[in-house]
């Protein structure tokens, strides 16, 4: 059971949205979608190279609970953490009743 004290953080949900451009392409923006309390934990950081630029980034696993409104959440959605823009790698539904949702999200970005 996901005890309360340990979503200690909002967490903003977006989902992207797609629009047509003048010029007749495609623009992606993204929509606040759903704000929730959240848990992050970090699990790793880590550098490459980019190119001759050195990409940091920090993966972890948020929890959060589970609802009509996070069960509609998806792998090509994103999510703020503290400001920081992060993107969501996996969704797990730890035990199949949707109570709680575990999911894997990846910030990076070129230092």
């Amino acid at each position: 059971m996901m005890q309360a004290g340990k979503l200690n953080k909002r967490v903003t949900f977006q989902a992207p949205m797609h629009t047509d451009t003048a010029s007749g392409g495609q623009t992606e923006l993204w929509g606040n979608d759903l704000t929730v309390w959240g848990g992050f934990r970090p699990d790793r950081a880590g550098e490459k190279d980019g190119g001759g630029r050195f990409e940091a980034s920090v993966t972890g696993v948020l929890r959060v609970r589970g609802s009509s409104a996070t069960m509609a959440i998806g792998e090509d959605w994103r999510v703020l953490i503290d400001g920081q823009i992060y993107s969501i790698g996996g969704i797990i539904n730890p035990d199949q009743r949707g109570r709680e949702l575990q999911i894997t999200v990846t910030r990076g970005e070129l230092i």
